[in-house]
């Protein structure tokens, strides 16, 4: 049983807590759980718990809110004379190398690196690997318990990757439309109206193995879902075309920035906009864009950089379906 948290509790002046204080001081001891979903159920478990064992008394039905999932006690009452639970001598417990660091970890933080360190220590604990959620589920009996914990791959601040729990974040699938058109690359695009227009042009045209509809930045997000369409449409590459603006230029290398596959700047589509595109005005700069140009389009760089110093920009859904229609046979030389 965690103490860390009916210490808390014992610290307060009073005998009777109310419910905003009570979510308060679970928010203390467990910063991690500010958006958490099932954050009251969690933390109304433990005081239930902590009564059982005889700190604190809950409330009678009466004095629990009228509504919520879980309905939660108004207040709680703690019990004289019971000030304090057992602290867990941490270091007579049987620490896994792995988790060799855990004298850094603050209480709170032992707990979780505790029970994962007994996962491990079972035989199936080494097995196959399996998304995140599933993990979290069989260690904690929470799916979305180790959510908020995760950065970069890794647990408690880049201290325990999660390929040690054999494990892994799913990356949110991407939608697209494949045509019959083997060993020829992915194109990703920016924007669900181009992605359409190009995806019912590239049906007959087979220029792409797939379409990709990128969603704006969400596509940075998404690398592995990225790698694992490539190997369902058997593509060579990923290419990629977006607003021929600062924040559409940056986009794509974000998306390679977040380890995904290589991507290219579909060269032809860019030229197909410079070339026929509607342009329009008020282009939005932002710093460094010129940089960030000549990396992602080097042998267009100019042209584009010059339409920027007037105030233009061209969005790519001017290369729509007719004019994919139009002359989008020269894209196919």
């Amino acid at each position: 049983m965690s103490g860390h948290f009916l210490n808390r509790l014992h610290a307060h002046p009073k005998k009777r807590i109310a419910l905003a204080e009570l979510r308060q001081m679970w928010l203390t001891v467990h910063p991690e759980q500010v958006e958490h979903p099932e954050r009251d159920s969690l933390m109304l478990e433990t005081l239930s718990n902590y009564a059982e064992h005889g700190y604190l008394a809950l409330p009678a039905a009466n004095s629990f809110e009228k509504v919520g999932h879980p309905r939660m006690p108004k207040f709680v009452t703690l019990i004289t004379g019971s000030r304090h639970i057992p602290t867990t001598d941490w270091a007579a417990l049987p620490w896994l190398p792995e988790l060799g660091f855990w004298p850094l970890l603050k209480n709170s933080e032992k707990q979780v690196a505790f029970a994962i360190n007994e996962w491990l220590r079972r035989p199936k604990g080494r097995g196959l690997f399996a998304p995140l959620r599933e993990r979290a589920l069989e260690i904690f009996g929470d799916e979305k318990f180790l959510d908020l914990r995760v950065r970069n791959d890794a647990l408690f601040a880049g201290r325990l990757p999660l390929t040690i729990l054999r494990t892994f974040l799913v990356s949110p699938p991407l939608p697209h439309k494949k045509a019959n058109a083997p060993g020829r690359p992915a194109v990703i695009v920016e924007n669900h109206h181009t992605y359409w227009s190009l995806s019912e042009w590239n049906v007959d045209a087979k220029r792409y193995a797939t379409v990709i509809y990128g969603s704006g930045y969400a596509v940075s997000s998404t690398s592995r879902a990225l790698d694992e369409i490539l190997r369902e449409v058997n593509g060579t590459s990923v290419l990629y075309f977006g607003d021929l603006d600062p924040e559409g230029i940056a986009i794509p290398l974000r998306i390679q920035s977040a380890g995904a596959s290589e991507i290219c700047p579909d060269i032809d589509l860019y030229e197909l906009a410079l070339a026929h595109g509607r342009r329009r005005y008020e282009v939005h700069r932002l710093l460094d864009d010129i940089s960030t140009l000549h990396r992602w389009i080097p042998s267009l760089a100019t042209e584009v950089e010059t339409m920027w110093m007037e105030g233009q920009w061209i969005p790519q859904e001017g290369v729509g379906i007719e004019l994919l229609h139009e002359r989008g046979s020269q894209l196919l030389t």
